[in-house]
C-alpha cells in the first residue's frame, strides 16, 4: 500500500509538472497575441536580409583600424580607442561594485532578523528593530526595481554626463540586490553555533557576527563576484544614454555603418567578460571546495605521491592570492585613474543642478502651476489610462514571452551542458556508449557550452539593439535578445543542479540499460524541476525589469515613454513612467516570491 502511495504521488507530481510546461505554453501565445506578433514578423524584410548579410560577412574580418577616412593623422589608433572603451567599462564597474559591496552589507545586516535576540528585547525594542527590517526592506526592493539604465538616465539629468553617474547607476541597484541576497545567504545558515555563544553570555550582534558569518563567507563571496560579472555588463550597456564605454561605441558605429569596427568591439567585449568570467568561476571553485592536506597525508600510501599534491594544491592557493591581489590592484586603479569621478561642475553647481532636478523638474506639471500636490492625481490618472497601462502591459508580454522561451529551450540544453552527463561514466557507473556516439555527443556538449557562455556573456540590450536592425521595429528582437541572455544562464545553472543532484536513482536507470536521453527525461529532470522552476520565477523578475528599459531602443513599452519623456525635457512624465516601471517590477517581485515560496514549501 505504501508502494502505491508513493507511486500515486509520483504521478501527481508529474502530471503538476506536464500541467506547467503546457500552462507556459498557452501563456506563451498568449502574450504574442497581446503584442499582435506573428512568426511572420520573425522574418527579416529585405532591406533587414541585406543587412543582416553585410553585418555577418564583417564579422569574418573585424576592423583592425578605422573605417572611416576622413580621421585626422594624429588621432590615436584604433585599438587605443578599443581599449579605452573596454578599460571604461571596466573601471566604471570595479568603482560601482566597491561602493555597492559597503552599502550591500550595511542594508543586509539591517535585512536579516538573525541577529534579533527577542528573548532579551522588550516589546518596544522589539517593534523598532521590526520597522527598522521593513524600512531595509522597501529601500532595498525600491532600489533594484530601477534598471541601472534609468538611474543613470536620472542622475544624467541632474547632475550631467560624468564617471559620477555610471558608477552611481551600478551602485544603487547592485547594492540593494547585494543587500537583499546577503540577508538571505545569512538567515539561511546554521544557527547553533550562534546560539551557544548567547548561551555563554555573548552579545546578540557579536555571537551573530562570530557565530553565522564565518560560515557563510564563501557563499558572500561568491555571489560577490557573480554580481561583479553582471555589472561587468551593464556597465557595458551604459554607452546608450551617452556615457562612453563599449556600447556607446557599438551604437555610432552601427549609425555609421561601420560593421566591421561594431564586430571587433564586440569580439573585445565578449573576450573581456569571458576572461572575466572564467576567472570568478576559478575563485568561487577554490572557495566553496576548500582543499584537505591532512586527509591526504592520512590516506596516501606514497610519501612521493602526497609531496606532488600537496605542492599541487600550494601553487593552487598561491594562483589564488595572486588573483585577489590583481583584483585589489584593479580596485585602487580604477578609482585613481582616468578623468575626475565628478564632472568638471563645481560643488555648488552640482547642488544647484541637483535641487531643481528635485524640487522642480521631475515634480508634476500641474502641481507646479497650483503648487496644490491634489492636482497631480488626475494629471497621473491621464498619464497610466492613455499610455501607461498599455505601454505595462506590453513590458509585461515581452518579459513573460522572453522568459518562456529560454525557459522551453533550457530544458532541451540542459542534459548537453552538464558535464556528469557528457562523459563515458556517469558518477562511477558506464554509460554503455559506443566510441562514436561517445564523441559526437561530446562535440554536441562542446558546442551547447559554448553557446551557453556566449549568450549569457553578451548583455540583452545589446543583443536586443542588434536585431532591432536585422528584424525591424517589432517586440521580437527584445523578446529574442531576453531570451538568449537567460537562456544561457538557465542552461548553465541547470547543468549545475543535474551534476549535484543525487545519481542513485540514476544509477539504476543505467543498470537496467538506459540511455542518456531517458536518464534525463524520466529520472533526473523530474527530481530538479522543483529547482529549476525557482530559476524560472528568479529570472522572469529580471525579465521585467530588463523589458522596462528596452523600449528605449525604440519599442511602445515603457522605456519608449520614458525616453520619449526624457527627449521632450518632460523631466515629471519621465519620472512617472520610471516609477511605473519600478512598481510592475516590485509586483513581479512579491508574486515571484510568493510563488517560489509555495515551490520550496512543496
Amino acid at each position: 500500500m505504501r508502494n502505491l502511495h508513493h507511486v500515486n504521488e509520483q504521478d501527481a507530481s508529474g502530471g503538476k509538472k506536464r500541467s506547467f510546461v503546457f500552462a507556459t505554453i498557452l501563456i506563451l501565445v498568449f502574450c504574442l497575441y497581446g503584442l499582435g506578433l506573428g512568426w511572420k514578423d520573425f522574418i527579416p524584410s529585405e532591406n533587414g536580409y541585406q543587412l543582416f548579410k553585410k553585418f555577418a560577412a564583417a564579422s569574418l574580418t573585424p576592423a583592425l583600424d578605422y573605417q572611416s577616412t576622413g580621421i585626422p593623422e594624429d588621432a590615436p589608433p584604433y585599438y587605443h580607442k578599443v581599449l579605452k572603451s573596454l578599460w571604461l567599462t571596466l573601471q566604471y564597474a570595479t568603482c560601482a561594485m566597491c561602493i555597492a559591496l559597503v552599502l550591500g552589507i550595511s542594508l543586509g545586516f539591517f535585512c536579516t532578523k538573525s541577529w534579533w535576540s527577542h528573548a532579551r528585547h522588550s516589546s518596544l525594542v522589539r517593534y523598532f528593530l521590526i520597522i527598522m527590517y521593513r524600512v531595509a526592506r522597501t529601500i532595498i526592493t525600491f532600489g533594484r526595481s530601477i534598471h541601472e539604465l534609468l538611474w543613470a538616465l536620472l542622475f544624467i539629468t541632474a547632475l550631467g554626463t560624468s564617471p559620477f553617474a555610471a558608477i552611481m547607476a551600478l551602485a544603487i541597484p547592485y547594492s540593494c540586490t547585494l543587500a537583499k541576497v546577503f540577508s538571505e545567504i545569512i538567515d539561511e545558515q546554521d544557527r547553533r553555533t550562534s546560539h551557544c555563544l548567547a548561551a555563554h553570555g555573548a552579545p546578540p550582534v557579536s555571537s551573530w557576527l562570530f557565530g553565522m558569518i564565518p560560515s557563510a563567507i564563501p557563499d558572500l563571496i561568491s555571489y560577490a563576484l557573480y554580481r561583479y560579472e553582471c555589472a561587468i555588463r551593464s556597465a557595458a550597456i551604459l554607452g546608450f544614454v551617452g556615457i562612453t564605454t563599449v556600447g556607446y561605441h557599438i551604437e555610432t558605429a552601427f549609425a555609421d555603418g561601420y560593421y566591421n569596427e561594431i564586430w571587433t568591439l564586440l569580439y573585445s567585449l565578449l573576450a573581456m567578460l569571458i576572461i572575466i568570467e572564467k576567472l570568478s568561476s576559478y575563485i568561487r571553485h577554490k572557495i566553496n571546495t576548500p582543499s584537505e592536506p591532512k586527509k591526504l597525508l592520512e590516506t596516501s600510501n606514497n610519501r612521493e605521491d602526497t609531496i606532488k599534491q600537496l605542492r599541487k594544491q600550494s601553487s593552487t592557493k598561491i594562483s589564488l592570492y595572486v588573483i585577489v591581489t590583481l583584483l585589489g590592484i584593479l580596485a585602487f586603479t580604477s578609482w585613481n585613474t582616468g578623468e575626475p569621478i565628478f564632472s568638471d561642475l563645481g560643488s555648488e553647481q552640482r547642488a544647484a543642478n541637483l535641487d531643481r532636478f528635485l524640487n522642480q523638474e521631475i515634480t508634476p506639471y500641474p502641481v507646479r502651476l497650483s503648487g496644490n500636490w491634489a492636482d497631480a492625481v488626475p494629471w497621473a490618472k491621464e498619464l497610466l489610462i492613455t499610455k501607461g497601462l498599455d505601454a505595462t502591459l506590453k513590458t509585461f508580454y515581452i518579459a513573460t514571452a522572453a522568459i518562456i522561451i529560454a525557459f522551453l529551450s533550457g530544458l532541451i540544453s540542459i542534459p548537453y551542458g552538464a558535464k556528469s552527463l557528457n562523459s563515458t561514466h556517469y558518477f562511477g557507473v558506464t554509460l554503455g556508449l559506443s566510441k562514436t556516439r561517445a564523441i559526437i555527443r561530446k562535440m554536441i556538449s562542446l558546442l551547447t557550452k559554448t553557446i551557453l557562455l556566449v549568450t549569457r556573456s553578451m548583455p540583452e540590450f545589446l543583443l536586443a539593439y542588434l536585431l532591432l536592425q536585422i528584424l525591424g521595429s517589432t517586440a521580437w528582437p527584445l523578446i529574442v535578445g531576453l531570451a538568449l541572455h537567460n537562456y544561457g544562464i538557465i542552461g548553465r545553472l541547470g547543468g549545475e543542479i543535474l551534476d549535484n543532484s543525487d545519481p542513485s536513482n540514476a544509477k539504476i536507470i543505467i543498470a537496467h540499460g538506459g540511455n542518456t536521453n531517458q536518464l534525463y527525461l524520466f529520472t533526473l529532470l523530474p527530481s530538479v524541476f522543483n529547482r529549476l522552476i525557482l530559476y524560472f520565477f528568479y529570472r522572469w523578475e529580471t525579465c521585467i525589469r530588463d523589458a522596462t528599459v528596452m523600449g528605449m531602443l525604440g519599442i511602445s513599452s515603457l522605456g519608449f515613454l520614458i525616453d520619449d519623456a526624457s527627449a521632450r525635457d518632460n523631466r515629471d512624465e519621465m519620472f512617472f513612467y520610471i516609477l511605473l516601471g519600478a512598481c510592475l517590477v516590485m509586483i513581479g517581485d512579491i508574486v515571484s516570491d510568493i510563488i517560489r515560496s509555495r515551490f520550496r514549501a512543496a
